[in-house]
């Protein structure tokens, strides 16, 4: 049954989604019931909703004796559009690639609306929140930054996860990481000139490689205690080689200069704590002195007494950091 012959029928119609990204005109239909109302559906704007209104019209006996004669009562209705935008907050979303399918999420702001363009923010998590459930990655880190600070955050949010047992610095995690960023694009108003990575640990290491691979693709960099030489044994006997075959850099005899001199035209925020046990915060140093050496615009954050975990919740706790990234134009 169509939603006007439910509504002549009088079956109670509730709210649903309308999932026509490209309507933007307003259909109004209204039909006469024998209990003087008139029932007025409403479509309107983007992924607008369906909505059912109720007027009642009081009608003289004489007026209902001019209906049942043939002549028709007209009812002038003004209804202002009732624009919905997009859904927003965390949404649960999918890519398929080469055969899999692999959850991620993507966080769109309460104030998102497709009128202008939008910049985006690819985080990607650090080791432990691999996984298959597409929710993992969003705890801790950019994830907290966007709870605590959502005034902050105006921007769209992509949360790859990587598999359980793989890693950031390997080609078939990046290139999943390119089809979320891409299918992100096709779906909201994305502006090309600010794309940003960010990244904790792993993932800090995963931002330098994938800059290093689309020098041109970002804006700016974010990156917290990330390793910059072949990545260590620690999940595999075979990742420090299999570094080295992804990411020419790294087997340079220096690899910090080597990626430097690639990414020299990227602003960049290195985060380390000097206290980090995980990734020494040599690591930050080095790349700090080669991309100076360099002339890059780099900004350097040694936070004194600070572990590994803690550098990650002072960074994405920064507002001015988010502030800073969301500036930077390409």
């Amino acid at each position: 049954m169509s939603a006007s012959e439910r509504l002549d029928s009088g079956e109670s119609y509730h709210p649903r989604r309308s999932h026509d990204r490209t309507h933007r005109g307003l259909e109004i239909s209204h039909r006469m019931q024998d209990s003087h109302s008139a029932h007025i559906w409403a479509t309107a704007g983007r992924r607008a909703r369906l909505y059912l209104v109720t007027i009642s019209v009081p009608l003289t006996a004489s007026e209902t004796q001019m209906r049942v004669s043939g002549f028709i009562v007209l009812l002038t209705v003004f209804l202002a559009p009732v624009v919905v935008n997009a859904d927003t907050g965390f949404l649960d979303r999918r890519v398929t690639a080469e055969g899999s399918v692999y959850r991620y999420q993507v966080y769109v702001p309460a104030s998102y609306a497709a009128s202008r363009q939008w910049p985006m923010i690819v985080y990607l998590h650090g080791n432990g929140r691999q996984g298959s459930d597409g929710v993992m990655e969003t705890q801790g880190g950019m994830g907290d930054m966007v709870r605590l600070h959502p005034d902050a955050v105006l921007a769209i949010v992509v949360f790859p996860q990587a598999v359980r047992g793989r890693f950031w610095e390997q080609p078939a995690m990046q290139m999943l990481v390119m089809a979320e960023l891409a299918a992100t694009e096709k779906e909201f108003r994305i502006d090309p000139a600010r794309e940003y990575l960010t990244g904790f640990s792993m993932g800090a290491a995963g931002a330098y490689r994938l800059a290093y691979k689309w020098p041109e693709r970002f804006a700016a960099v974010v990156a917290v205690a990330g390793t910059i030489q072949p990545v260590p044994p620690l999940g595999g006997a075979d990742r420090p080689d299999i570094d080295r075959r992804a990411n020419p850099f790294t087997a340079e005899a220096d690899p910090f200069m080597a990626l430097s001199t690639r990414i020299k035209h990227l602003p960049i925020w290195i985060f380390h704590g000097d206290s980090d046990a995980v990734v020494p915060v040599e690591q930050s140093r080095r790349l700090v002195t080669a991309l100076k050496a360099v002339g890059a615009d780099v900004r350097y954050t040694e936070m004194p007494g600070t572990g590994h975990v803690d550098g990650a919740a002072k960074t994405f706790g920064n507002v001015a950091m988010i502030r800073w990234l969301l500036a930077q134009h390409r």
